[in-house]
């Protein structure tokens, strides 16, 4: 996949273009739409809703493995949410077991689907985990004091470290800070994606009590609970990783699906140019 890799356009049907024609016209802006703000890299930054297409379709694409992903990652605050409530366990010691397991399956959960398309962590995965424990344990305590909806106004702070710890960025503590950095720098277009990820989760809550409406009381909240986070973790780890992506310079995200058709009617203009400024030199050197 590979969508980490710098200067490198999003894969495709007929993505057979040149590397140079691949550049110029995955970055060029369609006649009639105006170029975003530039990133750091110079390069004109995607619309947000650009994050979401391309997270709903990556998770369309590969469906079974992310919910797999998903399950293993948040299985053990699954069964914590099941199971906690009859085991005469002190509710504030439950409420710090469910914010514990829900913040470090995110976590990881995010770590995992980036190291999905940035090679792996080996080498690294000491300070992954590092970037990941010192997101989570701050994200637990939040939890536990509050609830899980207050995770929402700091997601980019716990999503983006292990995003950037898994890329080679920065390591370990490194990574938090500069994912706090990024957060502020960018705070428009973070929280725009945060806005995003709230207006998800409340379509799927209202998804799944409406099919699970037949089941009443603790099981079938839990239940509800349960099903929304097991697809909104997934699109929410791939929203910010698309998001950094860009930002980074690193990432070029369908804007829509016909781009591809604009990628390659400006690659086929450019190999015309090319082909007309050859057979003008033939002409003026007589060869």
């Amino acid at each position: 996949m590979g969508i980490l890799r710098r200067g490198r356009g999003p894969e495709g049907p007929g993505d057979d273009l040149d590397p140079e024609a691949g550049l110029t016209a995955a970055n060029a802006v369609p006649d009639g739409e105006e170029n975003g703000p530039l990133g750091p890299t110079g390069r004109a930054l995607h619309p947000v809703g650009a994050y979401f297409e391309a997270a709903f379709r990556r998770f369309g694409v590969n469906f079974g493995g992310y919910l797999l992903l998903t399950a293993i990652c948040g299985l053990p605050w699954a069964v914590a949410e099941f199971t906690l409530d009859g085991s005469g366990l002190d509710p504030q010691l439950q409420l710090l077991i469910r914010g514990a397991l829900l913040a470090f399956g995110l976590v990881a959960l995010t770590a995992a689907s980036t190291a999905l398309v940035a090679g792996g962590i080996r080498g690294r995965a000491s300070s992954v985990v590092v970037a990941c424990v010192a997101t989570a344990i701050p994200a637990s305590l939040v939890v536990w004091n509050l609830s899980a909806l207050a995770l929402a106004p700091i997601l980019p702070f716990i999503l983006l470290p292990p995003i950037i710890a898994v890329s080679g960025d920065a390591d370990g503590l490194r990574a938090v800070a500069d994912g706090i950095v990024a957060s502020g720098r960018w705070f428009r277009r973070t929280y725009a994606c945060v806005l995003g990820v709230v207006f998800v989760a409340v379509g799927l809550w209202i998804g799944f009590t409406t099919v699970a409406f037949v089941i009443n009381g603790p099981v079938g909240d839990h239940l509800r609970i349960v099903l929304t986070m097991l697809f909104l973790w997934p699109i929410a780890a791939l929203v910010f990783r698309n998001l950094y992506g860009d930002m980074t310079g690193r990432l070029v995200i369908n804007a829509a699906p016909r781009e591809n058709e604009y990628r390659k009617d400006l690659a086929r203009r450019k190999r015309e140019r090319a082909k007309r400024n050859r057979r003008r030199i033939r002409r003026i050197t007589g060869e």
